[in-house]
């Protein structure tokens, strides 16, 4: 959890949630990711936008899907050249990187967040055996 000061609150404070994972293995574990963040989105009850759902192989479970109105999420490429700040952390290279995309009701679509697979470097930082 982040704590935050905020004037507009009764506490003058407010929580903020975050997740990191990492897979080290054989292989990039790009998908095993991939399906985590798919996850983590079910359980906050925010449903993949529609042209997501198009590619993937669930579209028929789709229809019984609990979401919140309005809530939706979809997974982009993560560009270097749009200058996303995280996108040096990523191994560079085509579809090696990815960003979740969240739309709330009456609120532009934003970055939530990226996941892919990590430069060597950063792994040597971290002390991440691959």
């Amino acid at each position: 959890d982040d704590e935050h000061v905020v004037t507009k609150t009764i506490v003058g404070a407010k929580n903020e949630r975050k997740v990191c994972a990492v897979y080290a293995g054989p292989t990039s574990g790009f998908e095993i990711i991939h399906g985590l963040v798919d996850r983590i989105m079910t359980l906050t009850e925010v449903a993949p936008e529609e042209e997501y759902i198009k590619n993937s192989a669930k579209g028929q479970e789709e229809q019984y899907r609990v979401a919140r109105e309005g809530w939706y999420y979809t997974i982009r490429e993560l560009k270097e050249e749009n200058g996303h700040p995280s996108a040096r952390t990523y191994f560079p290279g085509t579809s090696r990187a990815a960003e979740v995309m969240l739309t709330k009701p009456g609120e532009e679509t934003k970055s939530i967040g990226t996941f892919g697979i990590l430069h060597p470097e950063v792994l040597s930082n971290f002390d991440v055996l691959y």
